[in-house]
């Protein structure tokens, strides 16, 4: 009767930590999808700004950064970037891929990327991330 008691006590104790570890990964997910579509807000509102002038004279050329350095600004649009955001916003999604931010003036388009900036990585327009549902 002992050994039964152990077995459904273990078998609760499973079943709660996959479940708490279950809510802690949708958690995360979710985290990372309202970062993202804050910061789709921001771009947006940044790409249709005079700020995004302050990037370069070469309006066709695409102004990638990683955005960590809105918090080290070195131009208009960057400073803007971080009053929208805050001074607290975590810059990296919760598996640690870093947020990258490109601007195209010409356009005023913008595209978001995670881990590295580059097309298989695109968050935003193209969702082609595979580490993390999209956005719907």
């Amino acid at each position: 009767m002992k050994k039964i008691i152990i077995l459904v006590i273990v078998a609760l104790i499973i079943v709660i930590g996959v479940s708490l570890l279950k809510d802690n990964k949708d958690n995360k997910a979710k985290n990372d999808n309202e970062k993202i579509e804050t910061l789709k807000n921001a771009c947006s509102e940044m790409a249709e700004s005079s700020y995004i002038n302050s990037l370069g004279s070469d309006e066709a050329k695409w102004y990638v950064f990683e955005l960590e350095f809105i918090h080290q600004p070195t131009n208009e649009l960057q400073e803007q970037l971080e009053k929208i955001l805050g001074e607290k916003f975590e810059t990296s999604l919760s598996n640690g891929d870093r947020l990258f931010v490109g601007f195209l003036p010409y356009r005023g388009s913008y595209r978001i990327y995670a881990g590295e900036p580059t097309e298989e990585n695109m968050i935003y327009p193209d969702w082609n991330y595979s580490k993390l549902k999209p956005v719907e």
